[in-house]
């Protein structure tokens, strides 16, 4: 908003989706409906602007004035909300109306936010200087709510009944086993339930769930025991829905410690893929990376999230929103964003990072590096030669694989002829795995000789003993067998023996960018590297194509193949025929040569150095500040000036650079150790406090992601739990599995497990004190105090039995009945009974409801002048049988005195 702007007052001034999910005026409409976990949760994170935060100006009797942020500090209770340009009373929000008739009118910082600067000070400190006991009395409210949340305190209800503690904690002790039976199978991928998992009548059909239950019990877990054998039938706590329920506590555990730390590190980067499950429903993979409390640069899995409404750009960009937002977090702290190169996540117009970026400038987005290496590797291999070799390792390893009989031959005469060998099985060329190409052409070399042999055996139908034509081999296998060993010719080994040790150059920078803390500057030199590697090649190509040459000419003549070279045509269209004089020549010429320049310009075109342009803070690296003296700082500086909204103090960079500068040239020559050449080693060794702008641009860099292996790495997780034979499972359950299984190594606390379930899922029986919705979970009435706690039981109880009777009676005389086939009469339904009791509420008058609460003492005004209510004789007498039996006992006198100290109590409802 321009400064110059005067916003309209209370109403909102900024857009919701560059607020804070907790900004108290986003959430202030929905206040009412919030659970106490809710409350509880705003009450941890609610929203304070930053020390950068620029208030927005009003114009205030023809002045400009803004919020001060000074009176946070003076004010512990004073929230200010961004979405309306306003302060609230936190306490006074949540709990005014908990504290009985108020005494000051609830208006501005309560009903309404503050939003006049130019008194505001005097406002507040009238508000918090003790005499409002109103905010008094919320402010005590809102401590006491806190501490009963984090069971710092007993409430009432359990400190008056002991046993009902004692039940709790023996509650505890069951769901604790519960959970750690959930956490077992999740964090070891075990199915939880059979086919059969509910009949009780076979207990051989048991799930894993139950069967690991009864497991613990036979070791030893009595209080385990003592459940099954007691609990009703419908509280045993094995049922699916219960399961499904613990596995989504465990989810959400894990994913509130991941926003957690998220959120204390402020800036972060999303990674995201999609894939189809075996339901064939589509599934985003969503990965955070963020640098926590450590300095470690750490990618985490945050769960999948269903493309409902299809995969368009439009639609991801929406889910991916949508699933920061769910974590608490904010997207304008988004500083980047990685996918793959798919039209759909990085289109010019309409791609979802496209679609981030519009809304979200800082959003950077990276074309996965892994992506674009496979990429280049994949054009590069389109080359005819090449192609024709890599769809022939392809055929080799199917037609292997696909057949257990001809895998055990080949088996066998890899045992005769190279004994030494590990390997047994081809692997194949996958176009979309990194390594996969390279492993399987390695593979293909290794065995070669036990291969040819294998398929000779096959092509000639040999039988065990090597005899000519008397083996069992079928007619389609010994065809496929004889074109596989036409398809190794003298080119076909040139071709895989050339490529492999060119591709071999590229898996080191495979193997490295699908690393978690691969940063920036690391990317960038080893690409570097794989460059000048392969430009060292270009250089020496007769010496290495000799020496690759070589080797091929040997593996030849060990499977019988003579060096040979295609027929050569004049004229040239669409084959590799250069004219050469000997197969050293041509395949130097035709495939070496063309291959490796192929390469080159691949990797040149894909990442260039343009790529690098908004990587300037890369200077800040001690190594490459150190030689690049002259102009590091204005490197830098250009960096900060691009984000220097996220700068705390862009005023004290020339002092903080020229310190950091002294700082590691005295290093460079006392330490030891090499001085950093990496953001990550950089930012385990800067102090945040003193070099808070530096710490600041490193932490901006090391958030950068490079790749999205992360995010490919869970869709292994997804085949592993959604199998053909788990294919219905709910979105919730498949992310509380997903969560277990990839964040096994996570350290889950069981008893915040518990609390967090009954939070989550409150049923009968008591796991923790939470206070609910209705403000009190179980009320603990002694005898005796029926006439003044339960107006209902004292006013309403017998007048509306009264009308029941009534009502029945009139059915009885009247009817109309209903017969059984004997001609028995019926009872009467239960949708005529339900009408009966909405009529007899109906016939009770209001005033008599009013009234009723008055005569129990409980919305009687402070100052008595209704107290009177309280010794109404017209009011109903009570219509609790024991109650009354209890006051015939006693004498007259005894029946004066005993309802004086019942109508002197007072007890107000707690909202």
């Amino acid at each position: 908003m321009a400064e110059n702007v005067t916003p309209t007052r209370g109403k909102p001034v900024e857009d919701k989706a560059n607020c804070s999910p907790f900004d108290l005026g986003v959430l202030f409409e929905e206040l009412r409906q919030f659970s106490d976990q809710r409350k509880f949760e705003l009450i941890n994170n609610v929203w304070h602007p930053g020390s950068t935060f620029l208030f927005p100006k009003t114009k205030e009797s023809g002045r400009n004035r803004r919020f001060n942020s000074s009176w946070l500090q003076d004010f512990p209770w004073l929230v200010y909300s961004r979405y309306l340009d306003g302060a609230f009373c936190l306490p006074c929000v949540l709990f005014a109306r908990q504290c009985g008739r108020n005494s000051a009118k609830l208006d501005k910082l309560v009903k309404s936010p503050l939003t006049f600067w130019t008194t505001a000070f005097n406002r507040l400190s009238n508000h918090g200087n003790g005499k409002c006991s109103t905010h008094n009395l919320s402010v005590i409210a809102m401590n006491n709510f806190v501490r009963v949340m984090k069971q710092e305190v007993v409430p009432v209800d359990q400190q008056l009944n002991t046993i009902l503690q004692q039940q709790i904690s023996k509650n505890r002790t069951i769901m604790a086993s519960f959970f750690k039976t959930v956490l077992f199978c999740g964090r070891n991928n075990i199915a939880f339930r059979g086919s059969r998992d509910e009949d009780p009548s076979n207990e051989s059909l048991k799930g894993n769930f139950q069967a690991l239950l009864y497991f613990r019990v036979e070791s030893g877990d009595t209080v385990l025991q003592e459940h099954f054998e007691t609990a009703s039938r419908n509280a045993t706590y094995v049922s699916k829905t219960i399961q499904n329920e613990m596995i989504t506590t465990a989810g959400k555990y894990i994913k509130d410690q991941l926003s957690a730390e998220i959120r204390a590190s402020k800036y972060f980067s999303v990674i995201a893929d999609e894939a189809t499950d075996v339901s064939n429903k589509e599934n985003l993979s969503l990965v955070i990376r963020f640098v926590d409390s450590t300095q470690t640069i750490r990618e985490e899995f945050v769960g999948f999230h269903l493309c409902e409404e299809g995969t368009s750009g439009r639609a991801i960009k929406n889910v991916i929103t949508n699933a920061v937002a769910d974590l608490g977090l904010n997207m304008n702290d988004c500083r980047g964003q990685c996918y793959d190169g798919a039209g759909n996540m990085a289109g010019r117009l309409n791609g979802a990072s496209t679609l981030i970026k519009e809304d979200y400038s800082k959003a950077i987005y990276f074309h996965c590096m892994n992506h674009r290496l496979n990429l280049c590797i994949a054009d590069t291999c389109s080359y005819q030669l090449v192609r024709d070799m890599m769809a022939t390792v392809r055929k080799l390893s199917e037609f292997f694989n696909n057949s257990p009989k001809r895998q055990q031959h080949l088996v066998k005469n890899i045992k005769e002829l190279l004994p030494n060998n590990n390997h047994e099985v081809l692997i194949n060329v996958c176009r979309t795995r990194w390594v996969a190409r390279i492993d399987g052409m390695d593979r293909i070399v290794e065995m070669l000789l036990p291969v040819a042999s294998a398929l000779e055996d096959i092509s000639l139908n040999r039988d065990e003993n090597g005899d000519r034509g008397r083996g069992d081999w079928n007619v389609d296998s010994r065809n496929d067998a004889q074109s596989l060993l036409n398809a190794i010719t003298f080119t076909f080994i040139v071709a895989i023996v050339v490529v492999r040790h060119i591709l071999d150059l590229t898996r080191p920078l495979t193997l490295k960018l699908q690393r978690k803390e691969i940063d920036l500057l690391k990317a960038k030199d080893e690409i570097a590297l794989l460059k000048h590697a392969l430009a060292d090649m270009q250089r020496n190509i007769d010496v290495r194509h000799h020496q690759l040459y070589v080797e091929a000419v040997e593996l030849a003549a060990s499977i019988g193949v003579q060096p040979s070279m295609p027929r050569v045509a004049v004229r040239q269209v669409h084959r590799a025929n250069a004219l050469a004089a000997d197969p050293e020549v041509y395949y130097r010429i035709n495939l070496t040569r063309v291959f490796l320049d192929h390469c080159t310009q691949h990797i040149d075109r894909r990442f260039q150095n343009e790529v690098y342009s908004c990587y300037k803070g890369l200077y800040l690296v001690p190594k490459v500040m150190l030689s690049s003296a002259a102009v590091w700082k204005a490197r830098v500086r250009e960096f900060c000036n691009d984000y220097r909204q996220d700068i705390p103090n862009i005023a004290g960079l020339d002092g903080e650079f020229a310190l950091w500068e002294r700082m590691w040239r005295d290093q460079q020559n006392l330490r030891a150790d090499p001085i950093p050449d990496r953001v990550s080693d950089t930012l385990a060794e800067v102090d945040k406090h003193a070099f808070c702008n530096i710490y600041t641009i490193l932490q901006l860099l090391a958030t950068l992601p490079m790749s999205s292996a992360s995010s490919e790495r869970s869709f292994s997780t997804l085949k592993y739990l959604k199998t053909y034979l788990r294919n219905t499972m709910g979105q919730e359950r498949l992310n509380g599995l997903a969560l277990m299984y990839v964040h096994r190594d996570k350290n889950m606390d069981i008893e915040q497990l518990i609390d967090l379930f009954a939070q989550m899922h409150p049923r009968r029986i008591r796991m923790a004190n939470i206070l609910h919705d209705d403000g009190i979970d179980v009320a603990v009435i002694p005898g005796g105090l029926t006439p003044v706690l339960q107006p209902l039981d004292k006013c309403l109880n017998k007048p509306f039995k009264d009308n029941m009777r009534r009502k029945y009676l009139n059915w009885m005389m009247t009817g109309p009945f209903e017969y059984t086939p004997a001609g028995k009469k019926k009872a009467p339904s239960k949708n005529l009974v339900l009408r009966w009791v909405k009529q007899s509420w109906e016939e009770i008058p209001e005033e008599m409801v009013r009234r009723s609460f008055k005569t129990c003492g409980i919305s009687n005004a402070l100052d008595g002048t209704e107290d009177d209510a309280i010794y109404d004789d017209e009011m109903p007498e009570v219509a609790d049988d024991d109650m009354e039996d209890e006051f015939e006992t006693d004498s007259e006198e005894d029946k004066l005195q005993l309802h004086k100290q019942n109508g002197s109590f007072r007890s107000h409802h707690i909202n």
